[in-house]
């Protein structure tokens, strides 16, 4: 993998993130005087948001006689693929802990049906700000608008595989930044993402981390793009789509040994 540029790290003490070590990222920002002058910084108000999931003992027995692990995605409306963020085995308590901070992301490698894009170059940001990808770096170019949004242009030459990326962690174990949304921009081409708290806790079999898996393939999941049907080459169970907000942070839920899925609260 080429090494990441710009990729955010955590500030000790705080709730920020540092973009090329000189500013803090997150959902709102305030600028603040520089000093020295040759540098600039951003306060960030960042959410930090946590899952916990149960599994009993018959729960662990059924996951692992199917060949299925707990995998999160980040749902992404209408569109072709939907990526595995996140893949980790079944135990009986699984603490995931992430953060709203984003990175935008270009991978050279096609998007394509159980693929796996990895990320060649990805840069800290926040809704509204514009980019430009020209075959070497990402940089701001620019801001937009559209609420909850930002852009990405390719100028590359080529045709590019781009969306938002992000950093989880895992019974405090932090995982490699993963991709949760893609989409190709052609070169020239304009791409628009929408930065989203929600995520979609299943279990796969066959899969692997960052693998784009078709939409039709997951349950109660629609695309735009009409595609020929085919044997799906994964197995996934029916999702249980959970909503994050800076009032609902922290969520428990647990596997159901009746309809072997995923329910809200905790073990009865």
């Amino acid at each position: 993998m080429i090494p990441k540029a710009g990729f955010a790290n955590r500030l000790p003490g705080s709730h920020c993130f540092a973009i090329r070590a000189n500013a803090c990222v997150g959902k709102s920002f305030n600028a603040l005087e520089q000093s020295p002058p040759s540098l600039h910084f951003l306060v960030a108000s960042m959410t930090d948001f946590s899952l916990e999931i149960q599994i009993d003992t018959a729960g662990l027995q059924t996951i692992a006689n199917a060949g299925m692990s707990v995998a999160i995605l980040v749902p992404q409306a209408q569109a072709a693929y939907q990526i595995v963020a996140l893949q980790t085995s079944a135990s009986s308590t699984i603490h995931i802990d992430w953060s709203d901070a984003n990175s935008i992301y270009v991978s050279v490698y096609d998007l394509q049906a159980y693929a796996i894009p990895m990320i060649s170059t990805s840069q800290a940001a926040l809704p509204g700000q514009v980019f430009t990808y020209d075959g070497a770096a990402i940089s701001q170019t620019g801001s937009t608008s559209l609420p909850g949004t930002l852009q990405l242009t390719n100028s590359s030459g080529g045709t590019v595989t781009s969306g938002l990326s992000q950093v989880f962690t895992v019974n405090g174990q932090a995982q490699p930044e993963a991709i949760t949304t893609a989409s190709s921009i052609l070169n020239n081409g304009l791409g628009s993402f929408q930065f989203s708290n929600q995520i979609l806790l299943t279990l796969l079999g066959g899969a692997q981390t960052g693998m784009a898996v078709p939409s039709q393939v997951i349950p109660g999941i629609q695309s735009k793009q009409k595609r020929k049907r085919s044997v799906p080459q994964i197995s996934v169970q029916p999702p249980l789509i959970l909503d994050f907000t800076s009032s609902n942070a922290t969520q428990t839920v647990h596997f159901n040994d009746l309809n072997n899925q995923f329910i809200n609260g905790a073990l009865p």
